[in-house]
């Protein structure tokens, strides 16, 4: 919920601590060796991102309106990329936490 909110407002003071965490959740509860467990973390953030882009797209295009929403897409592109690394780097340590539990 604090994630939906911190993106419909644009407040991104939330969103990385709370993509790094999603990340180490899903390190510590996908059971599966290193390169599947990136794989997985991957493909997950980069659709979470895309649909977050697209959410937060909608809401500029009809509170602000098109020229608005044509600029926020230029950045939101590197706000994807940046997005999926901060979730892979969780999902790593996630994997390496669970490791560590488990011996």
């Amino acid at each position: 919920m604090i994630l939906a909110i911190s993106i419909l407002t644009g407040d991104i003071s939330l969103i990385i601590p709370s993509m790094l965490f999603i990340g180490i959740l899903l390190g510590l509860m996908k059971k599966v060796t290193m390169n599947e467990l990136l794989v997985c973390s991957i493909i997950a953030f980069v659709i979470g991102s895309i649909i977050a882009m697209i959410v937060s797209l909608i809401n500029v295009y009809y509170s602000e309106g098109g020229l608005y929403a044509i600029a926020v897409i230029q950045y939101s592109w590197i706000y994807i990329a940046y997005y999926t690394f901060i979730g892979t780097v969780g999902s790593a340590i996630g994997y390496y936490l669970r490791e560590e539990i488990e011996n």
